[in-house]
Order: C-alpha cells, then sequence, then structure tokens
C-alpha cells in the first residue's frame, strides 16, 4: 500500500510541473499599429514561410483570425485593457467573448493562450481589481465549454512590477501590489498557466551603457569569468535576460508560488533608432533575437532553473510606424512591411513546404487559378490527366492543389507563390499519395509508377481546362 501511495505522489508531482518542464516556443508579437501592413492573407502566407508556428496578438481582430485559419499556428489572443472591466462582471460576459473571438473560428484557427491586457498592473493601475476576476471568469468560460486544456489565461507585465531585481534572489514584486499578485499567482498556480513577463535587456542597457556590458545584454553568453555572480546563490550569470527571469523567479517564490512557469510574452531589440538613443542598430539587433532562438530552441534554463524551458515571443513581427515614442519604438520588427526581411537570424525558409487548395476557396476561383497555373503558370500539370497516377481524387480540389504545389516548387518557394488570388494556401504537411509523391526539393510532385513524355505535358494545360468544362 505504502509503495501505490508513493506512486500516486509521484505522478502528482509529474502532472504539477508538466507545464513547467515542457520544451518551450518561439512565437512573434504582431501588432497593427500601422497604416501600411500587408493584408493579414499576405501576413499568413509570410509567416508559413518562416519556422514561425505561434502568434501573440492584441487582440481579436477579425480578419487576421480569419487569415490564420487552416494554417497550424497557434495564436494567443489578446483581450484589450478596455475590455477587462466588462469581463471582470460575469462568468456571462466573459463567455460571451470566448464564443465570439475563439469558438467561432475554431476548429480552423487554433489557439492556446488568452492574453488579458497588457502591463495593466503598472500601465492601467486603475484596472488593478478588475484583473484577476477578468480572468477568473474566462477560465471558467473555458471549463464551461470545455476547452481549459487547449488554452491558458495569462497576462503580460513589464518588469516595473519588480520593486527589487539585483541580484536576481532579491527579486520582489512592489509591496503595494502584493495582495493582487498573491491573487494572480494563486490563480496562475491553480490553472497551471504561465507568468508572463515583457522582458527587454536593451532597455537596461540602453539606461545605463558604462555599468550594462553591451555583450551581457545581446545575451553573447559570456564565460564565467566575466559573468555576474549573484553574491547570494553564488550562481553565474553569463547573460542578462537569465538575470531578469530569476528575479521574476525569485519574487514569486518570496510569495510561495515557486511552481508557477514563466514566458517571455514580449523580448527584441530595435534596429534603428534616434541619434541618442545608444545601441540600436541592425547587427545588434540581429545578433540578440539570434542569440534568443538558440536560448529558446536550447531549453537550458536560467541559472535558477537549469532545464526549464518557456514560450517566448519576439517583439515584433513588423516596424509599425504609428508607435508613439522614440524612432526605435518603430523599429522592432523581423520585417519590412514590404515583407521583407529586416535582417536574417535564420527564421526562413524552414525547408519542407508545400502549397495547397484553400479549404472553403469558391469553385470559379479555383477553376481560374488551376488552368493559369497549368497554363501561363508553366506548372507539369501531365500527372493529374486521366489514367495518370496523380490523377485521382479526381476533384478540382486535389488537381488544383497538385498544381499549385507544382507552380509554388518551381518558382522558388516563396509565399507570394501560394497566392493564386487567395486560393492557395502554404503548408507544413506532406500532401503526397502513395504513388503521387510531393517533393519541395523538387519542381513538383512525382509520380513512382509512370514517366510521362514531354509533348503531353505542352497540352496540358488546353486538355485540363477542356477537363473542368466537360
Amino acid at each position: 500500500m505504502d509503495k501505490l501511495l508513493s506512486i500516486f505522489f509521484f505522478l502528482m508531482i509529474l502532472v504539477k510541473y508538466s507545464y513547467y518542464t515542457r520544451a518551450g516556443n518561439l512565437g512573434v508579437n504582431y501588432g497593427l499599429l500601422a497604416n501600411n501592413l500587408p493584408a493579414p492573407t499576405q501576413v499568413a502566407q509570410l509567416l508559413l514561410t518562416t519556422s514561425l508556428r505561434y502568434v501573440k496578438l492584441y487582440s481579436a481582430d477579425q480578419a487576421t483570425l480569419q487569415a490564420l485559419a487552416n494554417t497550424s499556428i497557434k495564436v494567443a489572443v489578446g483581450v484589450t485593457n478596455d475590455e477587462i472591466s466588462l469581463l471582470a462582471g460575469s462568468v456571462t460576459s466573459a463567455q460571451a467573448w470566448v464564443q465570439t473571438n475563439i469558438v467561432a473560428y475554431m476548429p480552423a484557427t487554433q489557439f492556446n493562450y488568452i492574453i488579458v491586457g497588457d502591463e495593466v498592473l503598472t500601465v492601467s493601475p486603475e484596472l488593478t481589481a478588475f484583473l484577476v476576476p477578468a480572468m477568473s471568469n474566462l477560465y471558467t468560460a473555458l471549463v464551461n465549454l470545455e476547452l481549459d486544456s487547449e488554452l491558458k489565461v495569462s497576462t503580460p507585465h513589464n518588469l516595473d512590477l519588480l520593486g527589487k531585481s539585483f541580484p536576481p534572489s532579491v527579486g520582489a514584486f512592489i509591496s503595494s501590489l502584493s495582495t493582487t499578485m498573491q491573487a494572480l499567482l494563486a490563480f496562475l498556480s491553480r490553472t497551471n498557466s504561465p507568468f508572463m513577463v515583457n522582458a527587454y535587456p536593451y532597455f537596461a542597457y540602453s539606461a545605463n551603457p558604462v555599468n550594462v556590458s553591451l555583450d551581457y545584454a545581446l545575451l553573447q553568453q559570456q564565460p564565467n569569468a566575466a559573468a555576474v555572480t549573484d553574491i547570494n546563490t553564488g550562481l553565474h550569470y553569463t547573460n542578462l535576460l537569465d538575470a531578469q527571469l530569476d528575479a521574476v523567479y525569485s519574487a514569486m517564490e518570496r510569495l510561495g508560488y515557486g511552481d508557477i512557469s514563466l514566458a517571455v510574452s514580449e523580448t527584441g531589440w530595435p534596429s534603428n533608432g534616434d541619434p541618442d538613443e545608444v545601441g540600436c542598430g541592425i547587427t545588434n539587433a540581429a545578433t540578440y533575437n539570434g542569440n534568443l532562438i538558440k536560448l529558446v530552441s536550447s531549453n537550458a534554463g536560467t541559472p535558477l532553473r537549469p532545464g526549464s524551458s518557456f514560450d517566448v515571443f519576439i517583439f515584433a513581427l513588423f516596424n509599425e510606424d504609428m508607435k508613439p515614442g522614440p524612432s526605435s519604438e518603430r523599429n522592432f520588427g523581423l520585417f519590412n512591411v514590404d515583407e521583407t526581411p529586416v535582417y536574417n537570424v535564420g527564421l526562413q525558409p524552414i525547408g519542407k513546404t508545400w502549397c495547397v487548395a484553400k479549404p472553403g476557396a469558391a469553385m470559379q476561383d479555383l477553376t481560374n487559378a488551376l488552368n493559369y497555373a497549368c497554363g501561363e503558370g508553366g506548372a507539369n500539370c501531365v500527372p493529374i490527366q486521366p489514367g495518370n497516377p496523380c490523377y485521382q481524387p479526381n476533384t478540382l480540389n486535389s488537381h488544383a492543389s497538385y498544381a499549385f504545389n507544382s507552380y509554388y516548387q518551381l518558382n522558388g518557394r516563396n509565399y507570394w507563390n501560394c497566392y493564386f488570388g487567395n486560393t492557395g494556401v502554404i503548408t507544413i504537411t506532406d500532401p503526397s499519395k502513395s504513388s503521387c509523391s510531393c517533393s519541395p526539393s523538387t519542381s513538383s510532385c512525382s509520380s513512382s509508377i509512370l514517366t510521362v513524355t514531354l509533348w503531353v505535358a505542352v497540352n496540358c494545360s488546353v486538355f485540363m481546362v477542356h477537363m473542368l468544362l466537360h
């Protein structure tokens, strides 16, 4: 009996820490504070040409949520600060919000977080009393709708929430917020949700470049001889982000919640700034985000939490020209608004991607796109002719997917090569069938049964149009 009890308690511990020990994910913040951004459908295609499969939104923007459908990209959807007081009022209001902004888009659009507000406790302190009730109501709504296993509920904070942060072991929250923090941490612990923090080594460096090493801020992993040592724990900090996160861990432990994981809801480095802004520049931005990606993928954890992992959302997807403040605020993007990368940190391309017909595309639009791909577009449509290995299933959607992918592979697998009047979508799922293989390393799908002669290909598009019209 004692042995069975020991096994039971061990399993309970594993369940408690399952979220804490899982692999971390890399995502990106997709902000809309610009008047020149590409259409959400184009952005969805752009994301699919990168390794980013997680995106954080600051609001439940309808066009964006629709554009992310059928992409397998996980969405962290934001509740704006203006919505918090209403959601704190009742579970009914919260459930209506979930129905409208999440359930209505499922299952085509996938979600993993509800992000309640942004830096509420320090930026909008008048909403402090509403924050945890709003989060609780949203979580109850998820339970009622049987979605609580799919989505976590959390809220992001900036580091101004810490009254003490150095050395990391003395990390403590502002004393005036102790009651609110106790309630918030209790909620996160009960729901197994992470504490979210907007952590920017750039701001710490730019505020004090004399005493903060640039390499330390850029996550350059200094050797122990050059590391910052916590005099209380003896732990060595080779980069500033680790120190910032461990200060938050220490603050949570101080209130009795050492079991809560972290997620970095924002972090990044500006690629440009005003003349008096220290440290801005493409080289530093590329260095920081490149090192950040390595840090996330390593699952090395922090000195205080070795081996732990956490979700990280880079700020931001685009340079946003309507953000207020100094020039640096408008230059955190990974991409320019023309969708070219500001710098290369190895996010694109990711290797295996295919282009297929978008589910729900109108039949006439799909027919027009197929005719273009097999005709003017130059796609290899021979294998989808009657009697050839890729002819079955004989459906418009299947034939269009084959033709779209042939065109996409032939033209370099850029996101714009899979538009087809908004009837194509990039996928990371191989559409190959047993006798019809689609390889991203070749110009089209290939037959494992039949080799088709060149003269048939010349007449492919004309025959395809005839077949579809009769």
